[in-house]
Formats: structure tokens, sequence, C-alpha cells
């Protein structure tokens, strides 16, 4: 009977669909690259993955307390999603991890991670420009 509560539990929170504990999270979420494209942003011939720009940059502004829906080409919902940042648009990456790099797993009944976009929050305070990789 244990486990099958224990497995009951973990089903219920696996559901795909679920908002963020926090609704604020989904207020003024701002669309990159929605509207024809991320310039600068480009599939890897070699490892299939999406991603917004080349090393040396630019990367895009990415704002503190800020959602924001990256909408990418990468055809289908990515399995793994890195994020670097920096302080200037043209500036030295560093791996995100933590309250600027968080994933929203759906908003107003849209999911965080689909084949068009994903919803990354920046819940840092501290305004970044970033570079994101999606994998397939």
């Amino acid at each position: 009977m244990k486990s099958a509560l224990l497995l009951a539990a973990i089903g219920a929170t696996a559901v795909g669909c679920a908002e963020p504990t926090e609704p604020a999270q989904c207020n003024g979420v701002i669309d990159v690259g929605c509207d024809g494209g991320l310039p600068g942003s480009y599939l890897d011939d070699a490892s299939g993955a999406w991603v917004s720009s080349p090393w040396e940059g630019p990367h895009f502004s990415y704002p503190k307390y800020t959602t924001i829906r990256l909408c990418h080409g990468l055809g289908r919902p990515p399995t793994s999603i890195d994020l670097y940042a920096a302080f200037s648009n043209m500036g030295n990456l560093a791996q995100q991890i933590g309250s600027a790099a968080t994933l929203i797993p759906a908003c107003n009944g849209v999911l965080g991670v689909n084949d068009r976009s994903v919803l990354l929050r920046n819940g840092g305070g501290q305004d970044f420009f970033v570079r994101v990789v999606l994998r397939p």
C-alpha cells in the first residue's frame, strides 16, 4: 500500500502542465526571437543542437526578475538546456545555475518546454546577457 501511495505521489508531481508555484513568474513574459528568429542563432550541424549565438556573441539581454519565452528552431522539445551568462553582450561567458537559470514548467496553460519555445526565468538580482544551447 505504501508503495502505491508513493507511486501516486511521484506521478502527481511529474505532470508536465503544472503552473509555477509563483504565478507572478508568468506576468510580463518577454518574447525573444518569436517574431521570425533570433539574429545569430543557428542549428549546429555536428550536434543537432540549437544555439542562440556564437560563443563570442552578441548575446541577448536577460534582465533580472524576468521570464523570457525563447523561441527556437530545434523543431522538437529539447532534452537539455544550457544557459551561459555574461555582463555584456560580447562578454566572457560562465555557465549559470540556480535562480539565474530557472525553467518555468508552464504559463497560462502553455508548456514551458515545447517544440517551439522554452520559458526561462532570471530570478536573480543581476542583469545578464546570455547564450542558450538546446540539445535534441
